[in-house]
Order: structure tokens, then sequence, then C-alpha cells
């Protein structure tokens, strides 16, 4: 293999960049190869803060563990071709690796700039856009659908069969806390005055109203609350009903996406970003 061969070769495993993009760096550097590295990540900066606009609402969530913590996160993409792209799957991994093994000062910087080659390498718009970490003091346990919904829940007492159950209860059925006594007030408070509005409209007597709103309240309780949802497993029965003596301290979710404004595009399209 020639020399100018083996360096583009060489700065293609460092960087990632495809093998024309690798000749030019090297052309431009007059083959100096720590020279052509930095003319990439400042035309990779460039890149990144000219696509840093773009919406990314596509991506994964997964979670990444050591012996001391268990961390779940969301990295955004602007498509799903792009999120499935194994590259974006090691970048993923390599970024809960960091937040893992390092505070998030300490981690940032490498993350940054693993994101800006990301952005590069794939043609797209790319944003960590949250992660949680919990620390192992009591038993921590996560589950992952298809890369496009996370659980993470904490136990008092270990028991992996009944944290497995849980994750999946939160993944299917989307909680917003663990029991009433920790529903936030203005949550509550907002649902009751949709309701009294809805009643306002009714032709019938105050009691019976009263009535009807207590229902809805105890309704919309139940069906938002981890401990007092139907169980998946068996809609017959609560959570509150099976886990005994154990407790539930923590949990979150992440849904790929939730809550962004998300633009829709076609195949082809797609891409046409790749190359854009």
């Amino acid at each position: 293999m020639s020399e100018s061969l083996q360096l583009v070769k060489q700065l293609r495993e460092i960087t990632g960049a495809g093998m024309l993009d690798c000749k030019k760096y090297l052309e431009k550097a007059n083959n100096n190869l720590d020279e052509a590295i930095k003319i990439f990540r400042s035309e990779s900066g460039k890149k990144a803060e000219k696509k840093g606009s773009r919406i990314a609402a596509e991506g994964i969530v997964n979670f990444y563990e050591n012996s001391d913590s268990l961390l779940i996160l969301e990295l955004n993409s602007e498509t799903d071709f792009v999120a499935k792209d194994s590259n974006f799957l090691s970048l993923a991994e390599s970024i809960g690796n960091e937040l893992l093994n390092k505070n998030e000062s300490e981690a940032k910087t490498n993350i940054d700039e693993m994101i800006t080659t990301a952005i590069s390498k794939l043609g797209e718009n790319i944003k960590l856009r949250r992660f949680s970490k919990v620390v192992k003091k009591n038993h921590v346990f996560a589950y992952s659908h298809n890369n496009k919904i996370v659980s993470m829940v904490e136990l008092e007492i270990s028991d992996e069969n009944l944290a497995k159950d849980i994750c999946m209860q939160i993944v299917a059925s989307n909680p917003i806390s663990i029991d009433e006594s920790s529903l936030d007030e203005a949550v509550l408070k907002s649902e009751k005055d949709i309701y009294k509005k809805e009643l306002d409209k009714l032709d019938k007597k105050e009691d019976i109203k009263r009535n009807i709103l207590e229902g809805k309240m105890k309704k919309f309780i139940n069906d938002n609350t981890l401990l007092n949802q139907p169980f998946v497993k068996d809609p017959s029965t609560s959570l509150s009903k099976i886990i005994k003596n154990n407790q539930i301290l923590s949990f979150k979710r992440y849904e790929v996406g939730e809550g962004l404004e998300k633009k829709s595009e076609d195949f082809a399209q797609e891409v046409y970003n790749q190359i854009s």
C-alpha cells in the first residue's frame, strides 16, 4: 500500500470521514496527518453549526450501566433513517459510557466533539436531549422497547422479576407519578377545572355534578399513578397489590421526540438530506 493510501486509511479510521474527503483534507494539509485532522475538525464544526438549527425529533432512547450507576438517555437525529444507523447507535453508547464514568462537566467536552464529528459523518443535526443517572444504592433496573421508549425504576428491595414488570408497566401505561400523594397539585387542579367546565354544560343537580366530578378525578388518579394503574399483565389488579413489602423509590420514562415539533418527510427527502 502506498504511503498516501496508508494516510487516507489512517485518517478515515480516526475521523470516520469518507475516502474522498480524507484525500481532500490530506491534500490541504500536504499529507500531514495531524494537520489533516485539524482541518477535518474545523470543517465538521462549520457543518454542525450549519445543521444546528434543523429540527431533530427522531432518534433513540436507551439505557447503559456499569457497576456503580445506571443511565438512560435520549439522543435525537432528524430522521429515523439515521437513528437506525450503526454509527448513530455507537455514538449513543459512547455518550452513555462517558456520562457513566465521568461527571457531567468532565464528559461535556468529549461528548460535544463526538457529536460534531457524527454530524459531519451522518449529515444530520444530532442532539443529546436529556439523560438521567441513578447511583446503585438500591435495586435499579431498566427496560428499552425497540429504542423508542425506555423506562427505569429504583426499588428498595432487590427483585429483578418485579422490576422488569414495573418497567414494562411504565413503558405501556406512561404514569405521571408513583401515587396520589406525589401528583403535582397544579396537574390535579388543571384536570378538575376541565371537568368542571364540562359539567357546567349539563342540566343536572349540583350534588349529581359533584359525584360525577369525584368519579372523574378518581379515574384520572388511578389511570395516571403507577401504583394504581391496572397491571398490564393482569388488569383485574394493580401494582399496589403485588409489590407486597417492596417500595418504588423513583422511576423515569423517556419516549423519543415526546413534546418536540416533528416534521413530515418522505423517504426521498430523507436520502437527499444525507447528501446535502
